[in-house]
């Protein structure tokens, strides 16, 4: 039962995400009359998890983010650390791997807060890039995660993880 309200409850939200995100784009008539495709994907590592990673796909934009990271280990082993970085990777249509949504904390004066910082990784919409068109659910279910940090004594860990398509809606425009 519990998982079925999860389930429910997660549709609606994700339904409710993808019209939000129509109805703020300056080209909602372009939108609502072309198909829109939308995956979540999750994955787990060997110290962290990652959950809801979204791909948003409409007629002329893409969006890539919106996922939560969980560090498995101490949290303590964290407190003091200076460098967090992740990077998302897509086969292209060449079938070579590349980064499609990055980003990087560093601080010089103190610790960073990584773990405050990893409960939504941001997201990045952007028109289409060369090759864009020729991806579709292969290139997706194929996405990777790279996460480098360093740890309170300044050691630092890479750790790649494979992520899972979770759900993929299709929406089809009427013609």
């Amino acid at each position: 039962m519990k998982k079925t309200v999860l389930l429910l409850s997660s549709i609606i939200v994700i339904t409710n995400v993808l019209w939000l995100y129509l109805y703020w784009d300056k080209d909602v008539e372009v939108a609502l009359n072309s198909d829109v495709s939308f995956y979540s994907l999750h994955g787990t590592g060997e110290n962290w998890d990652v959950h809801d990673y979204k791909i948003i796909i409409t007629p002329d934009k893409i969006l890539r983010g919106h996922a939560s990271l969980s560090y498995k280990g101490d949290p303590a082993e964290l407190s003091q650390s200076t460098f967090f970085e992740y990077k998302f990777y897509e086969n292209n249509d060449r079938g070579e791997k590349e980064v499609v949504y990055a980003n990087e904390f560093r601080s010089y004066n103190g610790p960073l807060s990584i773990l405050n910082n990893i409960k939504d990784t941001g997201s990045l919409t952007g028109e289409y890039s060369h090759g864009e068109l020729e991806k579709g659910r292969a290139n997706y279910e194929s996405s990777l995660l790279e996460i480098i940090w360093q740890d309170n004594e300044g050691r630092q860990h890479t750790e790649t993880i494979n992520l899972e398509l979770d759900k993929e809606i299709k929406i089809r425009a009427e013609e």
